[in-house]
């Protein structure tokens, strides 16, 4: 339509005609890339729904609202025109995508697509912004005869019973979610002003892909592929499950299985993205990955020297153009509530492949929603592979019910080292006297299953000797105490020359890489257990008399912390392996007995259908009943985390640094009248200085005060103790008024 060369998109005077041919500009770029892994008609709908997506701008109300005097100038009776938009209910804007699909030719879209596609393109249109005002037949009716049809001859208001409405089965929903996901794609790169990076990044970096930096690696260093590397590179094509040991080559077995496609690594924690992020940059010379969580922007400041190269990799994160992006599921996995915005996750994954690193890190609601989440994957076109140390029974008993095809080696791949000898005994505390004595010459890991725990631990060991080497780490440190206490971890376990004590929680457990040389801790489930025993001889041989884990029995955290069947058959079968030697066979045989189906299955039954099995279930269940649009995306987000979090301030930390702070709200409160930076070091600045504390808290929020005006921050009165100098001190000392059983 040649008028588009002369009509607006945008109030800079971007014509709609630029606009949408920057969109197909886009496209062909990005077919370059991954066009074979669509079907033809599937890129004919994309194809469809871009060219006419914007359309419904040439609307004379819209050109008015973007300031495109000429537009109206040209057109006689423009004032009746904007009378019959405002006679409708739409006296200062309409949305233009209700009005796009009216220059369709519906015939001619039924005849190249068939109608599933046409529902599709036409809904996608519809709403690729999303609006929450709606439009009635007989008003968009009388809107396109009026301003439509004397310019256009455009008279077409039927494809509105086209829209597909919410009562919509899963896989219309599918097909649907990829052409508005890749419509929206395409839209928000055109539509950027600070965009210079491709709307999709090749996935080859000087002209190889990763996986072929690894081949290269190897083969310089002569080394040659080991069984599980060796599988996932011959299973590049297929969903797969791995079983396989710390320290055997999983990740890059991952990275060779991802091969020549867009890729996702998901891991549990934060610390744990972070170091994998600066592993895949750092050891392979590959430089386009990224790594996308809610702290990601502080993760990449301290890479770039000029505000405009972190901006551009900054956008290029949120838009997912890289071809390899280290993150949290919550990042990519909220789809599975189907709410309108979510489109483009599933659109990208359809494309992408997908790591699921350390499945048995995760609680049972967020166990289904990943599996039911790969289930949409898969049938998308999508691809996956689980890699992790012990796949227990259950998880894949309901992948399996879920039909989800996958392959699997008959034999998980076993580091034939033995790391471990167990010392198990049911006990109130620790030998606090034999914890003294390893600590002379030996790194020595203590770790509670709560925070409380670990500070009346921590407690004992520096009221009975204050010359002993002894830190403290868990979740409720600031957030710059935290990170300092993470560095100096790390910096204590690399070290050949410390020795001294640990006392941590289970934050521990995956997300820091640490190597100590005995571990104490509190019994816990199977699964934590062994990434607990993973932070002890890590990558070395064990084979003294003397056991190097010890675990206390003494129930805490049973029942709050951890589920009491879990636990129960977690401390069954351990003590089958008292006071020998850990095998990795073992265990793995240890996690099958543990999480048993049929066991749990009936366990729940037992128990008016309560226990892990059926929150598994129950959550699955749930998952499968989500009707399309009924979430909102801040619902659904919330949804996904399973928690709503509070950003606390200690008032000890608030009064400290009283003036920062009044300049920090200042530059939140409003954020117009500062650059970028600054609204970033003010953020960064509260952050740095505060907790999260989750609804399951024993602090909620009618105990914090808000001091920030608008801001979801908020202080709180327990006393903070830590120093900076000598990286002691309890942390946030709620505990000794409250009990506490959360990490």
């Amino acid at each position: 339509m040649k008028e588009l060369n002369k009509l607006w998109a945008k109030s800079n005077g971007e014509t709609i005609r630029e606009h949408t041919d920057n969109l197909l500009k886009a496209f062909e770029q990005f077919k370059r890339l991954y066009g074979g892994l669509f079907d033809e008609k599937e890129l004919l709908a994309i194809e469809y729904a871009i060219e006419y997506h914007d359309y419904g701008k040439a609307s004379l109300l819209f050109q008015k609202r973007v300031g495109n005097e000429n537009a109206l100038k040209e057109v006689e009776n423009s004032t009746e025109i904007l009378k019959v938009y405002a006679e409708n209910g739409f006296e200062k804007n309409i949305p233009h995508g209700y009005l796009s699909p009216a220059f369709i030719n519906l015939e001619q879209l039924v005849k190249t697509l068939g109608n599933e596609l046409k529902y599709c393109v036409i809904t996608a249109i519809y709403y690729h912004h999303n609006r929450k005002q709606n439009i009635e037949t007989a008003p968009l009716k009388n809107i396109i005869n009026a301003d439509f049809f004397p310019r256009f001859g455009v008279k077409n208001s039927k494809y509105k019973k086209d829209v597909i409405s919410d009562k919509i089965d899963e896989q219309l929903w599918i097909a649907y979610a990829v052409i508005l996901g890749m419509l929206n794609k395409f839209d928000y790169y055109a539509s950027d002003i600070h965009n210079k990076l491709e709307v999709e990044i090749d996935v080859k970096y000087n002209g190889k892909f990763f996986y072929e930096y690894i081949l290269e690696n190897f083969k310089e260093k002569g080394y040659s592929l080991r069984p599980v590397q060796q599988y996932m590179l011959d299973h590049q094509n297929e969903n797969v499950i791995v079983t396989a040991s710390t320290g055997i080559g999983k990740t890059e077995s991952a990275m060779l299985w991802a091969g020549k496609q867009k890729l996702f690594y998901t891991l549990p924690l934060k610390v744990s993205i972070n170091a994998m992020y600066h592993r895949l940059k750092s050891n392979y010379g590959y430089s386009n990955v990224t790594l996308l969580h809610s702290d990601f922007v502080s993760q990449l400041e301290n890479e770039f020297d000029e505000e405009q190269n972190l901006l551009l990799k900054c956008d290029a994160t949120k838009r997912l153009s890289f071809p390899i992006t280290v993150c949290t599921i919550d990042q990519l996995f909220s789809f599975v509530y189907k709410y309108r915005g979510c489109e483009i996750l599933l659109a990208t994954l359809r494309y992408s492949k997908i790591i699921i690193d350390e499945i048995q890190s995760y609680e049972p609601s967020l166990v289904a929603k990943l599996i039911y989440g790969l289930k949409l994957i898969t049938e998308v076109g999508g691809k996956f592979a689980i890699i992790t140390a012990t796949m227990p029974d259950i998880l894949l008993y309901f992948i399996k019910k879920e039909k989800i095809d996958y392959s699997m080696s008959q034999k998980p791949y076993l580091d034939k080292t033995i790391r471990h000898k167990i010392s198990y005994e049911k006990s109130d505390d620790f030998d606090y006297e034999k914890l003294k004595e390893c600590a002379i010459d030996k790194k020595v890991l203590v770790i509670c299953n709560t925070v409380k725990r670990a500070c009346e631990v921590y407690e004992k060991l520096i009221d009975e000797n204050t010359n002993l080497n002894v830190h403290l780490l868990h979740s409720k440190f600031i957030r710059k105490h935290r990170n300092m206490l993470e560095s100096e971890i790390i910096k204590f376990a690399e070290d050949k020359n410390s020795a001294g004590i640990w006392v941590t929680t289970q934050l521990v457990e995956a997300s820091l890489d640490i190597d100590f040389d005995i571990l104490f801790t509190e019994m816990c489930t199977a699964d934590s257990l062994l990434q607990r025993m993973g932070r002890c001889y890590r990558k070395r041989a064990y084979n003294s008399d003397d056991a190097n884990v010890i675990i206390i029995n003494n129930h805490n955290g049973y029942g709050k912390v951890y589920y009491k069947e879990i636990f129960d058959r977690s401390v069954e079968a351990i003590q089958e392996y008292d006071n020998s030697y850990f095998k990795e066979q073992q265990k793995i045989d240890y996690v099958n007995y543990v999480y048993d189906t049929k066991q749990l299955k009936g366990y729940s039954k037992q128990n008016n259908n309560h226990g892990y099995y059926n929150d598994i279930k129950k959550e699955l269940d749930a998952c499968k009943g989500i009707i399309p649009f009924n979430f909102t995306a801040d619902e659904a987000k919330s949804q996904m985390r399973n928690i709503i979090s509070y950003q606390v301030v200690p008032e000890q930390i608030y009064n400290d640094n009283l003036d920062e702070f009044d300049k920090a709200k200042e530059v939140l409160n409003y954020p117009k009248k500062y650059n970028p930076n600054e609204i970033r070091w003010a953020r960064r600045f509260i952050e740095d200085n505060s907790i999260s504390l989750g609804i399951y808290d024993l602090r909620t929020k009618d105990k914090c005060k808000s001091v920030f005006d608008k801001l979801d921050y908020y202080t709180l009165g327990y006393k903070y103790d830590f120093d900076e100098n000598t990286l002691s001190g309890l942390g946030l000392t709620y505990y000794k008024d409250e009990e506490d059983n959360y990490i």
